[in-house]
This record gives structure tokens, sequence and C-alpha cells, in this order.
């Protein structure tokens, strides 16, 4: 972002401490003088915004390292983000498990606390442990910035849940539930998007990006210059919910949704199908990992099915990559050459044939990372200045 010389000052410094951390978080470390260079801010104007950050703890100085001492002149004194100078907690109310974690702006891992759901918990209970753990981390981390959940279901930009199919919710404002109880900001989101927010958040890769989300349903983060797409009503990406030609019945209610053919659900189907005696995907995973063949098969035949998605996923958005997250993402030695077998055999142009698919870097964890990088990103955004927390109440712990 090019920081700004005109309007209001008070705007101006926001924007030019934007500019300072945004330049700091994608190189290792850099001069006062090279950020004055870089940024086009005079030395005076770095030096008092740099004097700030580091009052405030976000960035550290990291002594006269960089000038070689025969080169004439002042040595140039390192700066670098101070990674303990932003802390957010992320969060995913998944189908079937949760997880509570803190991260620093690095996404270093500092507290997690998981757990297992029944997928018939009203939401209310679910958000009642979900309140309980996140205070019990905030007493671990109370410089804490704020709570990103993630959840698994079409969320609009007010933090409002439309519909989570796996889990029959609908129409409930969980952003204003959890703001009335938390003494921080809140940031809500779809678990795809919020994956493939983290994907770009803690890692130096940009572009066009498809984050595939494969767990108990299907869903797809776009990531189109740096920006997550989230459509009129926050179903951009559905993809589990395409129609296909299945005769099975979705948990939506309609027939045919692509996820009863694409999905950890329907492989565990399919194993039983095939004889297989496994309760959960993570039993499928173990018995694959001792050789068992039904396990090794159900896991191949799943990762044909994703190299046939891929395939229409790039001639849909056409990314530089993908990336394969969620709980499937577990078993990418067992599903990454049939799925790279599907994509070159079906792909539509050369080109995709050669489309770079990875695994995600923070495997089960990552919709609980991204909802963090939610909260990183607006931090950042926001010039490293605080938000205040909306409520009362929740300043009173009830």
């Amino acid at each position: 972002m090019s920081p700004s010389r005109k309007g209001d000052p008070l705007e101006m410094k926001r924007i030019n401490r934007r500019a300072i951390l945004e330049a700091l978080k994608g190189s290792r470390s850099l001069t006062r003088a090279e950020l004055a260079r870089r940024l086009g801010l005079t030395k005076s104007t770095i030096s008092s915004l740099m004097d700030q950050l580091v009052s405030e703890g976000l960035v550290l100085s990291r002594g006269d390292t960089l000038r070689p001492k025969s080169q004439l002149g002042r040595p140039g004194v390192e700066v670098g983000l101070n990674p303990a100078g932003a802390v957010a907690l992320g969060a995913e109310l998944g189908v079937e498990n949760s997880v509570v974690l803190a991260v620093d702006w690095t996404g270093t891992l500092l507290f997690r606390e998981e757990w297992g759901a029944d997928p018939r918990t009203p939401l209310s209970e679910r958000l009642e442990r979900l309140i309980q753990v996140t205070r019990h981390a905030l007493q671990r981390h109370p410089e804490a910035l704020g709570l990103g959940l993630a959840l698994p279901g079409v969320v609009d930009a007010r933090g409002w849940l439309h519909y989570a199919p796996n889990l029959g919710w609908r129409d409930f404002s969980v952003a204003e539930a959890l703001q009335a109880r938390l003494p921080f900001p809140v940031h809500i989101e779809n678990d795809a998007n919020s994956s493939a927010a983290g994907e770009v958040f803690f890692t130096p890769r940009q572009g066009q990006l498809a984050y595939l989300m494969l767990g108990t349903g299907l869903g797809v983060g776009l990531v189109h210059a740096g920006t997550v797409l989230r459509g009129a009503n926050g179903a951009f990406g559905e993809l589990g919910h395409w129609l296909g030609s299945s005769p099975k019945r979705c948990r939506c209610g309609r027939v045919g949704c692509l996820e009863t053919e694409v999905s950890l659900r329907a492989m565990l189907e399919h194993y039983h199908a095939l004889g297989g005696k496994a309760k959960d995907f993570w039993e499928v995973l173990k018995q694959a990992q001792t050789g068992h063949r039904l396990a090794v098969e159900s896991l191949a035949e799943l990762g044909r099915a994703l190299g046939r998605l891929i395939a229409n996923l790039a001639v849909a958005y056409d990314p530089e990559r993908v990336v394969l997250g969620g709980a499937g993402a577990e078993a990418w030695d067992y599903l990454q050459q049939p799925l790279r077998q599907a994509v070159e055999e079906h792909a539509f142009l050369r080109q995709h044939q050669r489309l770079e698919v990875q695994p995600s870097l923070f495997g089960h964890l990552a919709p609980a990372m991204g909802a963090a990088a939610l909260v990183l990103h607006s931090f950042l955004a926001s010039g490293g200045l605080r938000e205040h927390p909306a409520s009362p109440v929740a300043m009173q712990g009830k």
C-alpha cells in the first residue's frame, strides 16, 4: 500500500504506519533509510513513526548489522517486526471438532485447545463452550487483539450465519452473540475463506489461489490480488453444493450436490461399501498407514475425484495454484499421486496439466489459523492501532 501525504493528519499517520508495517512484514528486516526510500517518505517522518512503533512493542531495532565496517558513513540499524508484538486468537467450530488457538503474526502457535463435538449439538451450546475456552486462552494471552472464528457454512460480511447444512444451523448473528460476551473485536468467516486468508497472510506466496477445503463437506476459498472473494451473500466458492449427477440426497436437502461424491463423508461411505470397517476418516487414515488395502484404495479413489474437481476448478477460476486443506490434507501422501494423474488426464489447457497443487501448511488447523489471520490483517490495516470492544457486558466477563 502506498503511503499518503494528503488529507487528515491522523489518517495520514495511520496509512503511513500501515505502509511501514506491511513493508517490514514482507522483509525480514530493513534499515530506516531503506524504508524511507522504499515508501517515499522523509527520513524525519520515518524516524518519528518508527520511534512510536518501537515504543509500542510492534517493531524491534536489531543493531548496527547491515553496513560493512569498511564502508564509509553511519551503519544502518536494522528494524523488523516484533513477533510478539501482535497476537490473535483463532477458532473453528467444525462439524465434528472445535479448536481455539493463539498465534503471533509470524504464524507461531502459542496456545491450542481442541475438543470433539456432536453434530447434533445446538449452536448456542457450541458457542458457550467456545466462549469459555476463549476466556481461558485470554488468561494465557491477555494481549490478544481479537478473535477470528471459522464456520462451515455461508457467512456474510456482518458475521451473520445464513446456513451451515452439515449442522442444520440457520440465520443467526454469530458475531453479535460473541461480541456481547468477549472484550475485544470478533471476526466471523466461512472456513474455506478463512483458510485461504491464512495461507496468504502467513506465507510469502501471493497471486491467484484456490483453497480446496476437504472435510465432512467441500468448499473453496478463492483469493484474487490478495483479497478473498466472498460474493453478495458470502456463498462464493460453495463448490460442494454445485449440482452433479449423484442420486444421493445432500445434507442441505437437495439431491445431487457435489459433496455427496467428493468429501470425507463420501469417501467413508465408499470404504464401507467395499466392506471396510472404520468409524471415521481418521481411522481409515490409520489403516492406510499400516498398508490396509481397502483403506488405501478408498483414499486413492478420493484422490482421483479431487483431481477431476481440480481440473474443473482450473477451467472455472484459472488459479496459479491450488492448496488442499481441511482434515483431508492429512491424507496427502495417499491422495497426491492419483490426484495429479487425474488433473493431467482431464486438464482443459496444457498449462493446467502442470497446475501446482500442494497441501496446506497448517493441516486441519488451517481454518483456525486463517481466522486468527483475519484479526491480524485488520490490525495491520489499521496501522497497528487497536480496536476497542463494543460491549461493556463483555468487559465484565458475563
